[in-house]
């Protein structure tokens, strides 16, 4: 999945936490194991940064200071202490962003360690999080990917579909109808229809091919 991203010049070579913070959205390009945990990570670790500059002279310094030893390590591949760091951020400073961010950020983790059932409750935990606000599209994929990784295609769907119902995603509305285009595969009118959906979008260009290929294919099966 493709995210289109605002930059914000926040003076990183006089920050190297916000550098760290950059640097971790090319590998989680490269390493990802979910092509839609890579997008959606990229997004939230670029809003990271600009949480974490927001918040320098706020009351959670000791939740930042914890946050960016988390992303040094992850930026590193210290996958097991980033979660230590990230796992503290979110079970102690539970109504700070950060705190939302972490648990995304160790979702992200599970999904990458092929740890489903974890990846599971800490995407659901960002979800719920204190103002999750962007992070939480990229959530509800999460979750979809690792319960499309668990076999569980039913939930994959029914997470995609959370993501239709919140009007806060807007943004994220094309790539989950792709999604589940693909993931309704099995009943070729459901995945019409969200082909057809996507074609008539003038704002999801980038998925209109995609989508034409899918539907003839259907059309071609039945």
């Amino acid at each position: 999945m493709d995210i289109q991203q605002k930059k914000k010049v926040m003076e990183p070579q006089a920050d190297p936490l916000v550098e760290s913070i950059i640097k971790a959205k090319d590998f989680f390009t490269k390493n990802g194991t979910a092509l839609v945990i890579c997008a959606a990570a990229a997004l939230v670790i670029i809003g990271g940064g600009l949480i974490y500059s927001n918040m320098k002279e706020s009351s959670t310094k000791k939740a930042q200071e914890i946050f960016g030893i988390g992303m040094l390590d992850y930026n590193d591949e210290q996958f097991n202490k980033a979660l230590a760091s990230f796992s503290d951020v979110a079970n102690n400073f539970r109504h700070t962003p950060l705190a939302t961010m972490s648990a995304f950020m160790m979702g992200s983790i599970y999904l990458q360690q092929n740890n489903y059932d974890q990846a599971v409750t800490w995407f659901e935990t960002a979800v719920g999080g204190a103002q999750s606000g962007f992070v939480k599209a990229q959530a509800y994929e999460g979750l979809s990917a690792a319960y499309e990784e668990k076999g569980d295609v039913a939930s994959a769907i029914k997470s995609l579909e959370r993501v239709l119902r919140d009007r806060s995603a807007q943004h994220r509305h094309a790539a989950a109808r792709w999604r589940l285009a693909l993931l309704n595969k099995d009943n070729a009118s459901v995945s019409s229809a969200f082909c057809k959906e996507l074609i008539s979008d003038t704002l999801a260009v980038m998925y209109h091919q995609k989508a034409e290929n899918l539907l003839a294919s259907l059309n071609v099966a039945n």
